[in-house]
């Protein structure tokens, strides 16, 4: 599987490792979307695929973890993908 440069910078971003989209792909549930792409959703992670190329074109948060980020982030007074490193982190550590 290829990773899109697209897919590879929201990973950055969003602290999302190559083996958080194996899972997802693995056990995510598919479902198919305009122009033949999939998305797979696991956990509070969704991944897009051109299947027909085996490409990753990106990945992202689920809307009710985006929803839990932004109020962490304001909580604390902190950007969103500062909050996102925080929580990732914290979730990796376990």
């Amino acid at each position: 599987m290829t990773l899109t440069n697209h897919a590879k910078l929201r990973m950055n971003q969003r602290q999302i490792t190559l083996q958080d989209v194996f899972n997802c792909v693995i056990k995510g549930t598919p479902e198919n979307t305009k122009n033949g792409l999939t998305k797979y959703t696991y956990q509070n992670i969704y991944v897009i695929i051109n299947t027909e190329k085996n490409i990753v074109v990106t990945t992202c948060f689920i809307q009710a973890y985006t929803k839990q980020i932004k109020k962490y982030a304001k909580i604390n007074s902190i950007g969103f993908y500062q909050a996102v490193r925080m929580l990732r982190s914290c979730l990796n550590a376990v």
